[in-house]
């Protein structure tokens, strides 16, 4: 079976349970015991730690040994222990600290808003075109109408796109 891509410190995990049975639950505490999780809210780990359990198992790294009601137990496979030694050799990624993380957040949106800001610019400009056609030819109303309208709704969903990302480069900031 195709290998499918597993975080390699998440990947560590699943190492330290390798022989034993274990659970999304132990697993899922491993990962928040864990210092270099991603994910601080638990629904979001959980939601994560079994999707990551999903693809290790349809790549033939882990299997199913038993359910106990909405209880799945799981083993590593022999697949798991190989592709384990193919890993060790690889290099170690060091963690990336918080305000590194902080920087790449206020980076990737801003980068994002000022995207957001050139797709509202476009689309006034459109609408403004539209409304410019619209007094020239009057009798083209029928056809501009409906793309005049449809501009003017994407005006108002990109407006909020910005708004939305300016918030959160202010929250990022704190």
């Amino acid at each position: 079976m195709k290998q499918k891509k597993c975080k390699s410190e998440v990947f560590e995990i699943f190492r330290n349970l390798a022989g034993d049975e274990f659970t999304t639950g132990q697993v899922l505490d491993s990962y928040m015991a864990a210092s270099f999780r991603e994910h601080t809210d638990s629904k979001i780990a959980r939601q994560f730690i079994h999707r990551t359990i999903l693809k290790l198992v349809s790549s033939g790294d882990l299997i199913k040994t038993s359910v106990e009601g909405r209880r799945h137990k799981y083993r590593t496979t022999n697949q798991f222990n190989s592709r384990r030694i193919e890993l060790n050799s690889a290099p170690i990624i060091p963690n990336i600290n918080d305000s590194t993380r902080k920087v790449s957040i206020k980076e990737s949106l801003t980068e994002r808003l000022h995207h957001q800001k050139l797709q509202l610019l476009t689309a006034l400009g459109e609408a403004e075109e539209y409304d410019a056609i619209y007094k020239e030819m009057p009798e083209m109303q029928k056809q501009i109408q409906a793309l005049y309208n449809e501009s003017r709704d994407e005006c108002s969903k990109l407006l909020g796109k910005v708004k939305a990302i300016e918030n959160l480069i202010l929250l990022s900031a704190k």
